[in-house]
């Protein structure tokens, strides 16, 4: 009976291992390029999301008090950061007759907020290689921008025109540019938006490959 059972047990045959390696491939190659851009998509987000925690941060510290003046820097598409300088500081200036700016001598001694360095993957728009800042005070008062935040032109978000806006997107995208959007079609690299105002509200989009606008998320 042992004899018999032993010779009924059957392993797997070389074309039978053949195709079950096959049909592992197949899925192998159809579900890779959906994982790859998975985690592009994941990095792309999370630098968006860097860049909003930062403004959140520098105009919750104004509207609550804790600085008057904030500055957000950013440095050549790679590290954005914001600095505060003090009532005293601010106050000073004010009383001296000093132009409240949002240049770098005004926040020369300043304490810095928070600070991320993205990336190398990571391109972002607004710079173009320089860097760019934009200033933010209770009230709106003393909002200002420089650099290529001061000079880009206007996109429409939730129907509204505005320039305060900071794209983000993969470096395999031609540009980030928002104006242009000469996203591309083929590849949809995820291209990500955060948009500011001077009252301090943040708001985050994504590009809409299908209905080619900004989705709010």
């Amino acid at each position: 009976m042992l004899v018999q059972q032993k010779q009924n047990i059957k392993g797997i045959s070389l074309v039978e291992m053949l195709v079950v390696l096959t049909i592992i491939g197949a899925i192998a190659g159809v579900g890779f390029p959906n994982f790859s851009k998975w985690q592009v998509d994941r990095k792309v987000r999370a630098a968006s999301e860097k860049i909003a925690t930062v403004f959140t941060l520098a105009t919750s510290q104004v509207e609550r008090g804790a600085y008057p003046y904030v500055r957000v820097l950013i440095q050549s598409g790679v590290k954005i950061s914001a600095h505060g300088i003090t009532q005293e500081e601010f106050s000073n200036k004010l009383n001296n007759g000093d132009d409240i700016d949002c240049g770098a001598g005004i926040f020369s001694s300043a304490n810095e907020i928070v600070s991320h360095t993205l990336e190398d993957i990571i391109l972002f728009h607004l710079t173009d290689g320089g860097s760019a800042a934009i200033c933010f005070s209770k009230g709106g008062k003393y909002f200002r921008r420089t650099g290529t935040a001061s000079t880009q032109n206007n996109i429409n978000l939730d129907q509204k025109a505005t320039p305060n806006f900071v794209t983000i997107c993969y470096k395999k995208e031609k540009s980030c540019d928002a104006v242009g959007r000469s996203f591309d079609k083929d590849d949809k690299q995820p291209v990500y938006l955060v948009n500011y105002s001077r009252f301090g509200m943040i708001q985050k989009f994504k590009w809409n490959y299908t209905t080619d606008d900004w989705r709010s998320r």
